[in-house]
């Protein structure tokens, strides 16, 4: 078993590579039109994050600030990057290659994750925000690949 196909470390490929998403999506934002951030602030208050610390609050009947909300926010995106880092390196268990393997799971997390759980609102953000995604996304999967390719060849 090669090193990229171990659980462990795909979790710590999948923290590394949610960093450099976020740099990714950083810069981004940096680019976006005032309008495109307003409407997105319009529709998510304080970010996507603090949005979802909020529900999640919320589901166990705690009404978070938006610092407190901002962290558990964080927390999720974290464990969601870890866990699509231990699903390339199953990917990679199963023969996939590992740039292709990251590639599939950031197109997959980008899908499932940025556009089918805000379905209902798909239309109402700005197409600069669902770029964001992409670039995020993206970013996310060539550095998993990229790391997880690295880590066999130099393993």
């Amino acid at each position: 078993m090669g090193n990229s196909e171990n659980i462990g470390v795909g979790a710590l490929v999948g923290y590394a590579a949610s960093r450099i998403m976020d740099q990714a999506t950083t810069w981004f934002y940096a680019s976006q039109t005032e309008e495109s951030k307003r409407r997105e602030e319009e529709l998510a208050p304080g970010g996507t994050l603090v949005q979802m610390g909020k529900q999640l609050g919320g589901a166990v009947g705690r009404n978070l600030t938006d610092e407190e909300a901002g962290r558990v926010g964080l927390a999720v995106h974290r464990t969601l990057g870890v866990s699509y880092g231990m699903a390339a390196s199953a990917l990679i268990r199963r023969g996939t290659p590992p740039l292709a393997a990251g590639l599939v799971i950031g197109v997959l997390a980008f899908v499932l994750v940025d556009e089918g759980t805000a379905i209902s609102q798909v239309t109402d953000y700005p197409v600069e925000s669902h770029l964001r995604g992409v670039v995020g996304h993206g970013a996310f999967g060539l550095a998993a690949g990229i790391l997880l390719s690295l880590i066999d060849d130099f393993g």
